[in-house]
């Protein structure tokens, strides 16, 4: 299928043929569209109709799954909101402050929609009115001028459109109107332009930061480039939230406002991006930014979907997996002691440790459960529910919404398993649970947010991360941490100091050419082995190299892992390093080298590890040349051959509760193969390597 799709492709694909549609919207210009009958009557119909109110008002009420989403709403600070809507906020910020002000509006009129609560109601009033007094709704322009809705534009519509909605004739017939003008220019018009844009990004001037705003102001000393910041677009999660948000504010318009003639068009461009994703979502439900930027992308697209539909204006459905989707974000869940809702954080993924707390001063909690709740409802799908309720995180609003009681709850098969995702990353686990096991390996291709990451390495077990892939590294290439996002800042490979290419920063996060491929795989009862190839992406940095290969072997139930690097080079010799990171941001690591070995503490666990190469090597600990107090977050271990034209390098990493005994280790190197025998409390596995090739070939026995 094409990206885009022009209206006679659409209503031809929709099964409604343009005679149709025009008939219908001359017969019944005000209340249909492509042959589509509005809904109408009193009461929401946006999201959910009048119908729907007295079960999720007592779900409000009485659902104990809700009670904490009911008790923080209710706890607001609203005497704190007040006085900054009316003393603090500043109309040219919309980035941070107008999103504050939409977060309460929404709120607030969802607390009255659910309660009464007549000073709620107007309170969501009040923070409209406060955004109507921005001039702008986002902070990206096309050239230097007109609004783009990329980010704000797009949350503020939908804000807009929901107290719309839920407040109904509470809202004056005037101001109404008023709004419904504002929504039209400041929120849809802006992202249709976005939109239109990411269509067609060689027509579009360029977009840039509006320097009359802070974060524009702050950019302006070596500014992101962003002249193809639209054809970046097409694949990402903020053409998502653009098209989502128009598919709401045009349905908000064909209900409640009076001049209908743009919505033809925005609906056109809405439904074309709409469609787009049924290709970017690969066919078992993957996404290739991650869970979070896949969640927020996939509750876009959804919340889009619900509006068109309930509202009446044009029901549809896309050929994406959401149930393969759902069991993705399942398989890429990591609970954690700290943090039930952890997830592999593969490049931008995961979240900051001051989120972990529903407190909406200091952050946007995790918020994973809305997605998989209308999953759940829509497919009948009881894992889906599961996942949304053990480990969603917190709930929002539209995950009360979504929420089907009637639906079992079906938790997923537990015990040793290894996931092989169509985007290439690799989850080995024993469960679900925080103390099991779990080992993960990023091969595949580029994607938006994405790190230098190729064969890095993650993992967990008895409720710690012990080796890791630093979380959460800045956006601004100026900041010197901007090194977490190279592979030097993984768990990864080095050649001679050096990763794999990575971009400079100059056009942000976006994705690069770089590949790495599963080439190998096997199993056993008590074992999982995989290989990955990331020669491409070491080869384009450096034509020196002559191969880069990383195999994992994960003993489920020792438990150990076994990690050999593969590297040749075709003239020069280079020293080959491989690092392991460890978990510091609570200051209770303690990271050890001695001789060809290493160990990573944590208060619960611990990983011991051992080193094998041929040529020599040298084990030490380390930190990153980033300013201190962030370097002491990610202390890491370096093992590093001497200089050689070829090094296979063999990590044996034990794993194991803090007080218990370590894996025990011993190697036994031949000319054809080098064997790792581990054994701990009368379990033995023994792993052959056969290095020969530049894709070893394991052979394991138990």
């Amino acid at each position: 299928m094409p990206y885009f799709y022009s209206r006679r492709d659409l209503l031809k694909l929709l099964g409604v043929t343009p005679v149709m549609a025009a008939a219908a919207g001359a017969a019944v210009k005000e209340t249909r569209w492509w042959g589509q009958a509005l809904r109408t009557g009193t009461g929401p119909k946006l999201f959910f109709t009048a119908e729907d109110l007295p079960a999720l008002r007592r779900r409000w009420r009485e659902g104990e799954r809700f009670a904490a989403l009911r008790e923080g709403l209710l706890s607001r600070d609203r005497a704190a909101e007040r006085k900054f809507l009316r003393e603090e906020i500043n109309l040219k910020d919309p980035l941070n402050d107008i999103r504050r002000a939409g977060d309460h509006a929404i709120e607030m009129a969802f607390v009255y929609l659910m309660s009464g609560d007549k000073e709620a109601a107007d309170a969501a009033i009040e923070s409209v009115r406060t955004i109507m007094k921005f001039p702008v709704w986002d902070f990206f322009l096309e050239g230097g001028e007109k609004v783009v809705g990329v980010q704000r534009a797009p949350s503020t519509t939908i804000v807009v459109s929901v107290v719309i909605d839920f407040l109904g004739e509470l809202i004056d017939g005037a101001e109404r109107k008023t709004w419904l003008e504002a929504l039209a220019a400041k929120g849809c018009e802006p992202c249709y332009t976005g939109l239109h844009n990411v269509r067609y990004p060689r027509q579009t001037v360029g977009w840039s930061f509006n320097p009359d705003t802070p974060i524009g102001a702050e950019r302006l000393e070596f500014p992101t480039d962003m002249a193809r910041r639209p054809e970046i677009t097409q694949t990402t999660n903020l053409r998502a939230a653009p098209a989502g948000a128009l598919a709401i504010g045009l349905a908000t318009i064909a209900l409640y406002g009076d001049d209908h003639t743009p919505v033809d068009r925005w609906l056109e461009m809405v439904v074309s991006h709409l469609k787009a994703f049924e290709q970017i979502y690969l066919p078992d439900g993957s996404h290739g930014e991650g869970v979070n930027y896949a969640n927020y992308t996939s509750d876009s697209i959804i919340m889009g979907l619900q509006a068109l539909k309930v509202s009446g204006v044009l029901p549809i459905d896309l050929d994406i997996n959401w149930v393969g989707h759902i069991d993705y974000m399942l398989n890429m869940a990591m609970p954690t002691a700290e943090n039930p809702y952890e997830v592999v954080n593969i490049s931008d993924n995961g979240r900051y440790r001051h989120t972990l707390k529903d407190d909406h001063k200091t952050g946007r909690p995790e918020m994973r459960t809305a997605v998989p709740y209308w999953v759940a409802h829509k497919f009948r799908d009881g894992r889906a529910k599961w996942f949304g309720e053990n480990l969603g995180a917190h709930e929002s609003i539209w995950s009360l919404v979504f929420y089907d009681e009637s639906l079992p709850s079906i938790p997923p098969r537990t015990g040793r398993k290894t996931w092989f995702s169509d985007v290439d990353w690799v989850v080995a686990r024993t469960g679900f649970a925080a103390n099991d096991l779990l080992v993960s390996l990023r091969s595949g291709v580029g994607y938006n947010h994405e790190h230098a990451d190729r064969n890095s390495l993650i993992v967990k077990c008895y409720g710690e991360q012990l080796i890791v892939d630093p979380i959460r590294p800045p956006y601004w290439f100026r900041d010197p941490a901007w090194i977490l996002r190279e592979t030097a800042g993984h768990s990864a490979v080095l050649v001679d100091g050096a990763g794999h290419l990575y971009n400079n920063g100059v056009e942000g996060t976006n994705s690069t050419i770089c590949q790495a491929k599963i080439v190998a795989k096997g199993a056993g009862t008590t074992y999982s082995y995989w290989v990955s190839d990331a020669t491409q992406a070491y080869r384009v940095a450096n034509l020196q190299i002559r191969s880069v290969v990383r195999a994992t072997l994960v003993c489920f139930d020792l438990p150990a892992v076994v990690v050999v690097d593969v590297v040749s080079k075709w003239k020069t010799p280079s020293v080959v390093e491989a690092r392991f990171f460890a978990d510091n941001w609570d200051g209770q690591a303690k990271v050890k080298a001695k001789g060809r070995g290493f160990s990573i503490e944590r208060p619960h666990a611990f990983a011991t590890g051992e080193v094998f190469c041929r040529e020599g090597i040298q084990v030490a600990s380390d930190v990153l040349p980033i300013p201190a107090e962030r370097a002491a977050q990610h202390p890491f271990v370096a093992a590093k051959s001497e200089p050689t034209m070829r090094a296979t390098l063999v990590s044996a990493v034990g794993l194991g509760r803090t007080g218990e005994a370590p894996v025990a280790v011993a190697f036994r190197p031949q000319a054809e193969r080098i064997e790792v025998t581990l054994r701990r409390g009368g379990k033995t596995v023994v792993c052959e390597i056969d290095d020969r090739e530049a894709v070893p070939a394991l052979r394991v026995r138990t």
